[in-house]
C-alpha cells in the first residue's frame, strides 16, 4: 500500500499523539507539534509520552517538534488536537505565521470535545474569529467514540468528519482511505458534530455520578436514554441536525464515554458520586476532563435561550452550587411526569 502524504498534528497531549502513532504507521511522516521546546526535547529523548500515553513507543517517522513553522513547511492537512479551552491561543500563533504561509493552502482538523473557551461559542466560530470567516471553507472538525489509547493500538475506530465545504471533505476521504484501521464517514452539519462531541461529556458526568451512588444500571440505560434525547433538544435549538445525534458524534460517543472505565468525565462523575470534592479530583488530574467546563458554558446558554435541561442542570448545581450527589438525583426523580417525546 502506498503511504499517504504527511500530516501535521497540533497538540501532544492523549489524543494528539495517539493521532500520530496512528497515523505513522500509514503515512510517509507525522510532525508533531509540541507545546513546549522542553516537551519536544522529551518525547524525542524518550520516544514515548510518558506524561499522557504512558509506554505506546514513538517510531521514527513521528518528527517531534515545537516549531509551528516545521508544520506549515510539510503538511497540507493539521490536525488541532488541543483542548477547546487552548484552541483560541493555538489559533492565535498559527495566525502570526499567516503573513509567511498563505493559510488557506492548508486544511485544519479540529479534534476538540468541548465548549470550554471563556467565549461559549463553539469551536468553529471560535477558528472563524480569530483566523477570519474566509478560513472556515478550510475548517473541519472530527468526532466519535475513540479513546486515544485504542487510537494508539490501531485498534479498530470509526468517527465522523464534518465540513462546511465539501472539497475538503472530499479530500479528506482521499486521506484517510489510507488508514485502514481509522475509518471515517462525512456530513455537512458541522454544528451537529461539535455539539455532539461537547454534550454527551455532560450526560458522562451524570452516568459517572450515578456510578460512584451504586444506583445501578436501570439508573445509567435510564440517563443515557434521556441524555441523548436532550442533546438533540440543545442541538436543534442551536441549528443542529437532530439526526447528526443519532450517530457517532452523538449516540456512539455518549455510548463510549458514559460506560467506560477509560472515561475520564465517567471517572469525575464516579469519584463525586463516591463523596470526593472536585477542586481534589482536579489537582490529581494531568487531563482535562472537558465536561466540567462544557456545563458551565451549557447551563448558561440553555437558561439564555430557555431550553429545558435537566440533567444539565442537576450536574451544573452538583459541580458548582454544592448540591449533593444523592439529592441531584432525587431532584430529577421527583419532577412532574410528561410524555416521552415531547
Amino acid at each position: 500500500m502506498q503511504k499517504a502524504k504527511p500530516i501535521g498534528i497540533i497538540g501532544s497531549g492523549s489524543f494528539g499523539t495517539a493521532l500520530a502513532v496512528n497515523f505513522s504507521k500509514f503515512t510517509q511522516h507525522v510532525y508533531l507539534k509540541a507545546r513546549s521546546k522542553e516537551f519536544a526535547e522529551k518525547l524525542n529523548r524518550e520516544r514515548q509520552n510518558d506524561c499522557y500515553l504512558k509506554g505506546v513507543p514513538l517510531s521514527e517517522n513521528i518528527i517531534i517538534t515545537d516549531d509551528y513553522e516545521t508544520i506549515f513547511k510539510n503538511c497540507h492537512i493539521i490536525f488541532l488536537a488541543v483542548p477547546s479551552n487552548a484552541l483560541q491561543e493555538t489559533l492565535l500563533d498559527i495566525k502570526t505565521y499567516s503573513g509567511k504561509f498563505n493559510l488557506r493552502g492548508y486544511i485544519f482538523i479540529n479534534t476538540a470535545k468541548g465548549l470550554g473557551d471563556k467565549s461559549m461559542e463553539l469551536p468553529h466560530k471560535v477558528f472563524s474569529r480569530t483566523l477570519g470567516n474566509l478560513m472556515l471553507e478550510r475548517y473541519a472538525v472530527l468526532s466519535g467514540p475513540s479513546f486515544a489509547v485504542e487510537v494508539s493500538k490501531h485498534l479498530p475506530t470509526a468517527v465522523c468528519v464534518a465540513s462546511f465545504n465539501k472539497k475538503i471533505l472530499d479530500e479528506l476521504k482521499n486521506f484517510f482511505k489510507n488508514i485502514v484501521n481509522f475509518r471515517i464517514y462525512t456530513l455537512d452539519d458541522v454544528i451537529g458534530v461539535e455539539l455532539g462531541g461537547s454534550l454527551k461529556n455532560i450526560v458522562a458526568l451524570a452516568a459517572g455520578i450515578a456510578g460512584g451512588l451504586g444506583l445501578g444500571n436501570n439508573a445509567r440505560a435510564a440517563l443515557l436514554t434521556r441524555g441523548i434525547i436532550e442533546m438533540t433538544r440543545f442541538g436543534e435549538a442551536l441549528g443542529a441536525d437532530k439526526i447528526t445525534f443519532t450517530g457517532l458524534s452523538g449516540l456512539g460517543d455518549l455510548i463510549l464515554t458514559s460506560t467506560s472505565d477509560l472515561s475520564r468525565n465517567r471517572s469525575v462523575g464516579v469519584r463525586i458520586g463516591k463523596g470526593e470534592s472536585l477542586d481534589s479530583i482536579l489537582k490529581d488530574m494531568k487531563m482535562v476532563a472537558e465536561g466540567i467546563a462544557t456545563t458551565k458554558s451549557v447551563h448558561i446558554i440553555a437558561k439564555e435561550k430557555n431550553i429545558y435541561m435537566p440533567i444539565t442542570d442537576v450536574v451544573y448545581s452538583v459541580l458548582y452550587e454544592g448540591l449533593k450527589p444523592a439529592d441531584a438525583i432525587v431532584k430529577l426523580l421527583e419532577r412532574d411526569i410528561k410524555n416521552e417525546f415531547i
